[in-house]
């Protein structure tokens, strides 16, 4: 078993508490005073230093002191605690809650800057990852919230309450319950993979579709009874049918006979008709042909016109590559006179430079600045020196640069000369190309272009030939397009009113096998509705079934818990008018909720409850009691116990 025990507690400056070290008793401590003297702030205190929180489980709760309702500046908040544990071994806690000043560079007035936390294990520093693990070592927060506050277990939601003491009652296995009914066992195996509230509403939505199912049985056999159709003489309705099939039969064989006699014309009108084209192809070809001839012969005596036209057209594209050539020759030329105009007007404010500089005598104070006497004539002679030597170094660099500037007029101007030679070379050759231009136009207009002449077709044997052998195909084309066709409509009239005597034949023939159908059906119905009943009442079986054994593990589940503990019992389950089971986790005292008893059993059950606690987890801390003044006695505990008594004493006394 491990053992916490509060040996000594320190707080300063936490929620109103300056200064203030309380020693406890290893057993039983008893701190008492008037309301507002800081009872309870002793086990916030114990708690913050430990987990950070309150004792209602906050984190974000003020724990600084207040002076007329104002934090106090550069204060810190500091709680220790000296904690006994097993085999006499101590260890020292603390937490400082601290404020951070800066001075920003260039300032003289620090300024706040938020907080830091700092923790330390036996006065050595930690990073608050590593405080928080030891912490946990020793114990978890949440136990050990349990273990220390008798209130705090019926304060949690009955969710955690039902949780918890399921860990302390342990796991009721579905064997120990199928050991007393053979019937769930054999369910057992059948649900093998699931839980059993899986399967339990598996089980409601299986009834609950199959009701559903059932109830539609009866109204389904009563539709297919309406849709049943009279009985007929059916034998004789097939007899009638097959005569009428036959009647329609030969009409489809003299239609037939009729349509391939009209199939027959058409594929002749279809030969002769390609025949026609196939002696028109050949027409078109040997037009073609003497067309082509013609072409060929205008083409030879029109050569040499188009030889002409074509070196024309090359004299006119060289003269416009010539003209693209002589612009562009202008346009480089007119900016160079830009650029020669713009350095010119350089190497003119260079010389007025050159001569304002060399103009200039030395004009410097000849006289100390300290003292005010002449300088001597040696440190006069070196300040003419120097001026003179900074005079011809400015006058050199001028000389220069109008140099460097005379050299690229020049250059400037070699350019201007080429480009003006290169656009007389362009402009005589501009002149032989319009000269080649006006005596090739002299020939051309010495040249007749001929055009082909249009072809008589009289005069092309070949094609006179097929025209007569056409013109014989062609009437005899008219001849059968003349010819009327055979026909069938009234074939398809007589075949149309067998049809109409022979459907509603049918329609009441088809009546027999609606007969059979809806028969067939009916029965299957009956069949399914009686299935159906059956696996309703599978279903309820295995609910029963089911019910029993819940009944039975809430029963043992109950029993050990509430075995646990010595005035506090708990009901787990409540049920529905239906029967059914609703969880829930109701502490009661004597067999009152635990929130209609008063504080003095309540407290006793809290302690109770953290006696079992205790026993589970196999760790006790200090329970802190408050309101102790109002129970006059308390069950015994093996932890340690710090009483918090409320009486009239102006002052805290610890005892």
């Amino acid at each position: 078993m491990e053992t916490i025990i509060l040996k000594s507690l320190t707080m300063r400056n936490f929620r109103g508490e300056k200064e203030r070290t309380t020693e406890f008793n290893a057993d039983v401590t008893t701190i008492s005073g008037a309301n507002g003297l800081g009872k309870s702030r002793h086990f916030d205190a114990f708690l913050w230093l430990l987990f950070g929180k309150d004792t209602e489980d906050r984190k974000d709760f003020n724990i600084k002191s207040l002076v007329d309702g104002k934090t106090q500046d550069k204060v810190d908040t500091e709680v220790s605690a000296e904690l006994g544990l097993n085999n006499g071994k101590t260890v020292n806690l603390r937490r400082v809650y601290k404020e951070k000043w800066v001075k920003p560079r260039g300032q003289a007035v620090e300024r706040f800057d938020g907080h830091e936390t700092e923790y330390f294990w036996n006065d050595v520093p930690l990073k608050q990852s590593e405080y928080i693990a030891r912490v946990n070592d020793i114990v978890n927060d949440t136990v050990f919230k349990m273990i220390t506050n008798p209130m705090f277990f019926a304060s949690m939601k009955w969710q955690e309450q039902r949780e918890q003491l399921f860990q302390l009652a342990g796991t009721i296995a579905d064997d120990e319950i199928a050991q007393q009914n053979p019937d769930y066992s054999a369910l057992l195996d059948k649900i093998s993979g699931k839980s059993l509230a899986e399967f339990k509403r598996e089980i409601s939505a299986r009834k609950k579709k199959l009701r559903d199912e059932l109830e539609t049985i009866g109204p389904r056999i009563d539709q297919t009874q309406k849709l049943m159709p009279e009985t007929a003489d059916f034998d004789k309705i097939t007899a009638e049918i097959s005569e009428l099939e036959k009647q329609i039969e030969q009409a489809d064989i003299e239609i037939a006979d009729r349509k391939k006699a009209d199939e027959q014309t058409a594929r002749e009108r279809r030969d002769l008709m390609n025949e026609i084209l196939e002696l028109e192809n050949k027409q078109t070809k040997i037009v073609s042909e003497a067309n082509k001839q013609a072409q060929e012969t205008v083409n030879a005596e029109n050569a040499q016109y188009r030889k002409l036209q074509q070196i024309v057209d090359v004299l006119q594209r060289d003269i416009v590559k010539i003209d693209s050539e002589i612009e562009q020759c202008n346009a480089e030329i007119s900016t160079i006179q830009k650029k020669i105009a713009n350095k010119q007007t350089e190497i003119d404010n260079l010389r007025n430079q050159w001569a304002d500089e060399n103009a200039k005598e030395f004009s410097g104070d000849l006289s100390c600045s300290v003292c005010m006497q002449p300088l001597p004539a040696d440190s006069v002679d070196a300040l003419k020196g120097l001026f003179e030597t900074n005079k011809s170094n400015k006058l050199d660099s001028i000389n220069s640069i109008g140099g460097s500037l005379k050299s690229e007029i020049e250059q400037l101007e070699q350019s201007f000369k080429n480009d003006e030679k290169r656009i007389d070379e362009l402009q005589i050759k501009r002149s032989q190309k319009m000269a080649d231009i006006a005596i090739t136009n002299e020939n051309l207009e010495k040249t007749t272009l001929k055009e082909v002449a249009e072809i008589d077709f009289s005069k092309l044997p070949k094609f006179m030939e097929i025209e007569t052998k056409k013109e014989g195909l062609n009437k005899k084309y008219e001849k059968l397009q003349n010819q009327p066709e055979v026909g069938v409509s009234d074939l398809i009239t007589k075949k149309r009113e067998i049809s109409t005597q022979v459907e509603p034949l049918r329609t009441t023939l088809r009546n027999r096998d609606l007969i059979a159908k809806y028969t067939a059906e009916i029965a299957e119905l009956g069949k399914k509705g009686k299935e159906l009943a059956q696996q309703i009442a599978d279903a309820e079986r295995e609910e029963h079934t089911i019910g029993n054994s819940i009944k039975a593990k809430i029963e043992e589940c109950e029993r050990r818990i509430n075995g646990l503990f010595e005035i506090v019992t708990f009901r787990l389950f409540e049920y529905t008018i239906d029967g059914n089971e609703i969880e829930v986790c109701v502490p009661l005292v004597n067999g009152v909720p635990f929130g209609a008893v008063n504080t003095a059993g309540q407290i006793n059950a809290g302690l109770d409850i953290i006696n079992a606690l205790v026993k589970h987890y196999g760790i006790s801390a200090p329970i802190w009691i408050d309101n102790r003044e109002s129970v006059n006695s308390i069950i015994d505990t093996k932890s340690q116990i710090i009483n918090l008594v409320v009486t009239t004493e102006p002052t805290l006394t610890i005892s």
